[in-house]
Protein backbone atom coordinates (compact mmCIF):
# COMPACT_ATOMS: atom_id res chain seq x y z
CA UNK A 1 0.00 0.00 0.00
CA UNK A 2 1.35 3.46 -0.82
CA UNK A 3 2.34 5.97 1.98
CA UNK A 4 -0.53 8.50 1.29
CA UNK A 5 -2.79 5.30 2.50
CA UNK A 6 -2.15 5.72 5.70
CA UNK A 7 0.28 5.89 8.39
CA UNK A 8 2.39 3.45 8.06
CA UNK A 9 0.61 1.90 5.10
CA UNK A 10 -2.30 1.02 7.25
CA UNK A 11 -6.18 2.59 6.05
CA UNK A 12 -8.76 3.50 8.32
CA UNK A 13 -12.21 3.65 7.59
CA UNK A 14 -12.34 6.70 10.37
CA UNK A 15 -8.55 7.66 8.82
CA UNK A 16 -10.09 10.39 6.42
CA UNK A 17 -12.82 12.90 5.96
CA UNK A 18 -14.80 10.51 3.32
CA UNK A 19 -14.81 8.20 6.28
CA UNK A 20 -16.44 10.57 8.78
CA UNK A 21 -18.89 11.46 6.34
CA UNK A 22 -19.56 7.68 5.61
CA UNK A 23 -19.61 6.86 9.27
CA UNK A 24 -22.59 9.79 9.74
CA UNK A 25 -24.44 8.71 7.06
CA UNK A 26 -24.91 5.04 8.03
CA UNK A 27 -27.56 5.65 10.41
CA UNK A 28 -29.42 9.19 9.82
CA UNK A 29 -29.99 10.10 13.47
CA UNK A 30 -29.77 12.92 15.13
CA UNK A 31 -27.91 10.89 18.20
CA UNK A 32 -25.49 9.57 15.40
CA UNK A 33 -22.39 12.04 15.14
CA UNK A 34 -18.90 13.39 16.25
CA UNK A 35 -16.74 13.61 18.83
CA UNK A 36 -15.24 16.33 16.94
CA UNK A 37 -11.34 15.89 17.09
CA UNK A 38 -10.00 18.80 15.30
CA UNK A 39 -6.47 18.31 15.53
CA UNK A 40 -6.82 14.76 14.47
CA UNK A 41 -8.95 15.87 11.31
CA UNK A 42 -5.88 18.49 10.25
CA UNK A 43 -4.05 15.29 10.82
CA UNK A 44 -6.01 14.22 7.84
CA UNK A 45 -5.55 16.96 5.38
CA UNK A 46 -2.82 18.07 3.16
CA UNK A 47 -3.32 21.76 3.73
CA UNK A 48 -5.60 21.79 7.28
CA UNK A 49 -5.40 25.76 7.58
CA UNK A 50 -7.54 25.91 4.43
CA UNK A 51 -9.23 22.92 4.61
CA UNK A 52 -10.26 22.79 8.24
CA UNK A 53 -12.98 25.64 8.14
CA UNK A 54 -15.32 23.33 5.29
CA UNK A 55 -14.90 20.41 7.20
CA UNK A 56 -16.29 21.98 10.43
CA UNK A 57 -18.96 23.49 8.16
CA UNK A 58 -19.46 20.25 6.63
CA UNK A 59 -20.39 18.58 9.78
CA UNK A 60 -21.93 21.34 11.96
CA UNK A 61 -23.81 22.21 9.32
CA UNK A 62 -25.15 18.85 9.51
CA UNK A 63 -25.44 19.40 13.81
CA UNK A 64 -23.17 16.01 13.35
CA UNK A 65 -20.34 17.65 15.81
CA UNK A 66 -21.17 16.74 19.30
CA UNK A 67 -17.81 17.46 21.20
CA UNK A 68 -14.72 19.37 19.75
CA UNK A 69 -11.06 18.60 20.80
CA UNK A 70 -10.27 21.91 20.05
CA UNK A 71 -6.06 21.74 19.39
CA UNK A 72 -3.97 22.88 16.99
CA UNK A 73 -0.80 21.11 14.85
CA UNK A 74 2.19 21.89 12.52
CA UNK A 75 2.04 20.07 9.47
CA UNK A 76 -0.71 17.74 8.06
CA UNK A 77 -1.00 14.40 6.72
CA UNK A 78 1.32 11.81 7.95
CA UNK A 79 3.64 14.56 8.88
CA UNK A 80 2.51 16.61 11.61
CA UNK A 81 3.72 17.80 15.76
CA UNK A 82 0.95 18.90 17.84
CA UNK A 83 1.39 22.34 19.28
CA UNK A 84 -0.49 24.69 21.52
CA UNK A 85 -3.30 25.99 20.46
CA UNK A 86 -1.95 29.64 19.58
CA UNK A 87 0.61 28.38 17.82
CA UNK A 88 0.02 25.62 15.06
CA UNK A 89 -1.19 26.25 11.39
CA UNK A 90 -5.03 25.79 11.68
CA UNK A 91 -5.92 29.67 12.72
CA UNK A 92 -8.24 28.98 15.85
CA UNK A 93 -10.09 31.99 15.81
CA UNK A 94 -11.47 31.45 12.36
CA UNK A 95 -11.96 28.00 13.40
CA UNK A 96 -14.54 29.04 16.66
CA UNK A 97 -15.81 31.64 14.36
CA UNK A 98 -17.24 28.22 11.90
CA UNK A 99 -18.49 26.56 14.79
CA UNK A 100 -20.46 29.88 16.21
CA UNK A 101 -21.96 29.93 12.57
CA UNK A 102 -23.35 26.89 11.97
CA UNK A 103 -24.62 27.06 15.59
CA UNK A 104 -22.42 24.73 17.71
CA UNK A 105 -23.62 25.16 20.93
CA UNK A 106 -21.63 22.45 22.74
CA UNK A 107 -17.97 21.75 24.58
CA UNK A 108 -15.12 23.38 23.39
CA UNK A 109 -12.11 21.34 25.21
CA UNK A 110 -8.36 20.31 24.59
CA UNK A 111 -8.31 16.54 24.47
CA UNK A 112 -4.08 16.41 25.55
CA UNK A 113 -1.88 18.82 25.51
CA UNK A 114 1.84 19.47 24.27
CA UNK A 115 4.23 18.62 27.58
CA UNK A 116 6.07 20.97 29.51
CA UNK A 117 9.31 20.00 31.58
CA UNK A 118 8.58 20.26 35.05
CA UNK A 119 4.48 20.56 34.10
CA UNK A 120 3.23 17.62 36.52
CA UNK A 121 -0.17 15.91 35.08
CA UNK A 122 -0.03 18.89 32.54
CA UNK A 123 -2.06 21.24 34.86
CA UNK A 124 0.03 24.53 33.36
CA UNK A 125 -0.85 22.81 29.60
CA UNK A 126 -3.69 22.60 30.54
CA UNK A 127 -4.85 25.63 32.44
CA UNK A 128 -2.93 27.57 29.31
CA UNK A 129 -5.52 25.82 26.53
CA UNK A 130 -8.60 26.37 28.43
CA UNK A 131 -7.69 30.21 28.84
CA UNK A 132 -6.77 30.42 25.65
CA UNK A 133 -10.30 28.95 24.36
CA UNK A 134 -11.85 31.34 26.82
CA UNK A 135 -10.22 33.82 25.32
CA UNK A 136 -11.09 33.42 21.67
CA UNK A 137 -14.90 33.16 23.03
CA UNK A 138 -14.70 36.24 24.46
CA UNK A 139 -12.73 38.30 21.29
CA UNK A 140 -15.17 36.83 19.08
CA UNK A 141 -18.52 38.03 21.27
CA UNK A 142 -16.94 41.67 21.75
Amino acid sequence: MPAEEGFRGVHRVLGSVDGLKRFIEINPSPYHGLNFCQGTVSEMLKDPNREILEVIRYFGSRKKIFNVHFRNIHGGFLNFQETFPDCGDVDMRAALKVYQEVGYDGMLMPDHVPMIEGDAGGRQAFAFAYGYIRGLMQAIDA
